[in-house]
Parts: C-alpha cells; structure tokens; sequence
C-alpha cells in the first residue's frame, strides 16, 4: 500500500469512528481548556495580533475526531474566549473596529475549516456504508475470492476518483480565493465575494451529480447562470449551442467564468441598461485537424465599455482548470459591448485527466 493510499484509509478510520457523546463533548470542551492555557501561557512572549493562535488547531481537531457540532461549540466558546482575554481592550467584551474585523475573520475562517472537514467526514462515511454494503451483499451470495478481488479493485477506482475531484474542487478554491483577497481590501467584501463565486461553485457541482457519469451540459451551465442573474421575464440573456457535454472541472471553471462576466456586465455592462441584451453561444470548431470548443459571450445596447487595467478573472481560472494545451480566454472590449470568446480542445474539455 503506497503512502497515500494509507494516509486516505487512515483519515477515514478517524473521521468514521464511532465514539461517545460523552467522549466527542469532553473532548471539545478539553481541547477548549487547553487551547486557552496555551494562549495565556504563550500571552508574553507573542506579539500583538494572534488572538487566535491556539485557538484554530482546537477547533479544527475537535471537528475532526467529536463530528460538527462539538466543533460548532468548540468554535464559539475559543472565539469568545480570544474576543475578552486577548482582543483588546482585554478583559472586556467592548467592539471597536478592530476588535470586529478580528471576529468576523476569526468567524470565516473556522467556518470553512469546520464546512470542508463535515464535507470529507460526510464523504467518508458515505464511502464507509458502501464498502460494508458491498461486503454484506457478498458474502450472502458467497462469491469467489477472484470476485472479491474485483470488487476492492473498482472500490479503490472510486476512491481515487473522489480524491481527483476533491483535487480540482481545492484547486479552484484556492484561486477563487486568491483572486478575491487580490481584488478585495475590506472584509465584508471579501465575504460576500467568496460567499457568491462559492455557490456558484456548489451549483456547478449539483449539476455533476445530477448529470450522467459526472458530467454537464453546457446548455444547463447557461441556464443557470442565466437564472441567476435573472431575466424578469425578458430574454436579456439568450443562448444557443449543440448539445455538448462537459467533465466536472471544465463544467466548474466554466461555471466560474461566465457567473464572472454576468456579475460585470450587471454593474457596468449590458445587463446595466435596461435594453442591454447578452448573447451566449458555442460550437465545435475543427482548428488545424483537432476539433475545439468555443463559447462566446457578446454583449449589446449596455454603456460604452472601458478595457480594465487589471488581468480578467477569467484568465487567471484557465490554468486552474480548463486543458493547458491550446486554451485561451479573449476579452474584447468593442464600444458597443463586450466580446469574450473562450476556446479549448474540446477532448480535454470531456476528460477529467486535464493538464
């Protein structure tokens, strides 16, 4: 068993475990006690500015071993301790404008530790039931060892599969993120950034799951971006296409991408004014023998446009997940409206093994 295979079949023995209320509230609890004994130990000798240094491993550990709401607990109570003995004014539950952007990052960043760990906890017991259904079913039917064998064959595919797609996810997580924390300078703004390209994120991966071999249409990814940002019951988004299929990273980027361009042209593009209409299509292209996918977004009748001065959002997604042979993403800004053209091999674009 390689090292990673190990490392996979132990966090999934830690994280499915059965253990106690009594043990997973203590445990929360404890680690509490210990996190604030080491904060308050550690109180002079740290400069001003980690409130919270103890405080985020006792959460993240309590969510892993005692489940998500010891965690829940667990967060609350180290946030209010670090928030009376180690903001300032110490000793005192007073908000000042430092004391509140200290919370709400302390509140975001538990928050999606406790989310992405319930989400590898939830994935693992859902992987756990299904090797134990299978083990069940059998051993009823008394198969042969060459048929077990199989079986914990196609098991550790899936398990590989997760692990990939759980990679992809991360790997656009990360650049969302970093774009985000580029582009934005107040908190509030970051959260609500993150909070919406994040749900665009969880739609993309619904229609995944609800799409054939973890695949989607690019015609339902249309849809619900135009849904999103809402017609009111005028066509001022209207697309057209064959029916084209894409892998779950692609679908993900893609996804990200055009909820970008809706999102600008809602506030400066065409979208804006009230005739503004946007127009949506894609097709397959031969391109020197290989056949390539193309989008393209054009907007019409909004205000004149202006090109930015910093590099698109767009862009930065290519390398996160669309194939790095031949992908590129266009930003034209014509004066009568936005043309964005998006082209990649569209082989790559219906392959989840991307470069």
């Amino acid at each position: 068993m390689s090292d990673k295979s190990r490392f996979t079949t132990a966090l999934q023995t830690i994280v499915t475990r059965n253990r106690s209320p009594l043990f997973r509230w203590s445990l929360s609890l404890g680690l509490c006690v210990v996190a604030f004994a080491l904060r308050y130990g550690l109180s002079d000798a740290l400069p001003p500015g980690f409130p919270y240094l103890t405080f985020f491993p006792a959460v993240i550990v309590t969510t892993l071993l005692a489940g998500l709401w010891p965690g829940v607990v667990s967060a609350v109570l180290c946030g209010l301790a670090s928030w009376f003995f180690f903001i300032a004014p110490a000793n005192s539950f007073a908000l000042n404008a430092g004391a509140t952007t200290a919370l709400l990052f302390y509140a975001f960043i538990v928050s999606v530790d406790i989310v992405i760990i319930h989400g590898i906890t939830v994935t693992a017991q859902h992987l756990k039931a299904e090797r134990e259904s299978m083990a069940r079913l059998a051993h009823s039917l008394q198969r042969s060892n060459l048929a077990l064998a199989e079986r914990e064959s196609e098991q550790q595919v899936l398990s590989q599969e997760i692990g990939h797609r759980l990679k992809n996810q991360l790997a656009l997580v990360q650049a969302i993120v970093s774009q985000t924390l580029r582009s934005k300078n107040d908190l509030p703004g970051i959260s609500k950034t993150l909070t919406e390209r994040i749900g665009v994120l969880a739609d993309a991966q619904d229609m995944l799951i609800a799409g054939s071999a973890g695949h989607a249409s690019v015609a339902d990814i249309v849809q619900k971006i135009a849904a999103l940002h809402g017609n009111e019951g005028q066509r001022r988004i209207v697309a057209d296409g064959p029916a084209i299929k894409l892998s779950s990273k692609p679908t993900l980027t893609l996804s990200m991408i055009l909820h970008e361009l809706a999102t600008n042209a809602t506030k400066y593009g065409a979208l804006a004014s009230v005739d503004g209409v946007v127009n949506i299509n894609w097709s397959v292209e031969s391109r020197q023998g290989v056949e390539a996918f193309v989008i393209k977004w054009v907007e019409q009748g909004g205000p004149a446009v202006e090109q930015p001065q910093d590099k698109g959002f767009g862009s930065r997604l290519v390398r996160a997940g669309l194939p790095s042979s031949g992908s590129e993403v266009i930003m034209d800004f014509r004066p009568d409206g936005l043309v964005c053209t998006i082209s990649a091999d569209l082989a790559g674009m219906q392959s989840e093994q991307i470069g």
